[in-house]
């Protein structure tokens, strides 16, 4: 494999840290059941690769990811990679590419680590760009039947994916688990092509990530830190939604939190101060991820 992995005891490590500025307690038992929709952007403007190497750089960020989640015990993610309608924009050449040359790479992480790697979207039809040879829709069905009964971990990729097609196909996701946090970067907003069934995201809980997704900009540190992030804000959010019930007081300490003192936390993680490297230069030593909890938003550098 062409690129560097971090050690189990440099992922726990970090983790631990950044577990105890978050102030939460102990939690690793139940990690196995987070699941984080890590929603990919920013390929064309975070760095100043081109072509095809922008979107290999994201989905190296996105291998560096799933390579965390499964060493801290989470059993399972989502991650966004070809919407729909991605394959009628005019660089929808250069996505292929990056595409066809991160296969070998997930492959050969998938055999050597045991993970499981399911594509949901519409793999009929071609997927190669006007010009290109070849079947990618079928390399992938392969892939996903050499991978199927292996138990490590299991991602699940949105590859030529909509939401119409996702409700009209939901036997597929008749396994698949619930949502619990959408990791959004570079847009403040949720696209609804992308998204997923309400029956898997009624309780999906937003990150929005300042930065984009692009591995030449993130260390191994900050994507720890990152999915931190996503585990507070799923211990945030839990049971808010909907079948919420409030007990004596508790609404009052919301509405005074929320409504009279405009809570807000704005914290930095890391062992460095993130934006004195930034100022001397070192891009990768800054990123800035926004989410919230019943009294307000929470935001966090590092």
């Amino acid at each position: 494999m062409d690129i560097e992995l971090p050690s189990e005891e440099t992922v726990v490590k970090a983790f631990a840290a950044t577990r105890q500025s978050l102030g939460i307690e102990q939690v690793e038992d139940s990690l196995k059941d987070v699941v984080i929709y890590e929603m990919t952007d920013g390929m064309r403007t975070s760095t100043r690769l081109q072509g095809g190497n922008a979107y290999y750089d994201g989905g190296v960020f996105c291998l560096r990811f799933i390579h965390m989640l499964r060493i801290l015990g989470m059993s399972s993610c989502y991650v966004n990679v070809i919407e729909e309608k991605h394959t009628r924009r005019d660089n929808y050449g250069h996505i292929f590419e990056g595409l066809k040359k991160l296969y070998p790479l997930y492959a050969q992480y998938a055999k050597e680590h045991n993970v499981k790697l399911v594509f949901l979207g519409d793999l009929e039809g071609t997927l190669e760009p006007k010009g290109y040879q070849g079947n990618f829709s079928a390399d992938l069905k392969k892939l996903e039947a050499k991978t199927e009964k292996n138990t490590g971990f299991t991602a699940y990729f949105l590859i030529n994916y909509s939401l119409d097609w996702a409700m009209k196909n939901e036997a597929k996701f008749a396994y698949t688990p619930m949502l619990d946090v959408t990791v959004r970067h570079t847009k403040f907003q949720f696209p609804t092509g992308m998204m997923l069934p309400s029956a898997k995201s009624d309780f999906c809980s937003l990150i929005y990530v300042q930065q984009g997704s692009a591995g030449t900009t993130w260390s191994d540190e900050q994507i720890v830190e990152l999915i931190a992030l996503a585990l507070r804000s799923k211990l945030l959010n839990s049971g808010t939604q909907y079948l919420k019930t409030y007990e004596e007081g508790e609404r009052d300490a919301i509405r005074s939190k929320r409504e009279n003192e405009l809570f807000m936390v704005h914290q930095q993680l890391g062992s460095e101060n993130p934006t004195k490297a930034a100022a001397e230069g070192n891009v990768r030593s800054l990123k800035r991820a926004i989410l919230a909890g019943p009294a307000g938003p929470e935001i966090y550098e590092f």
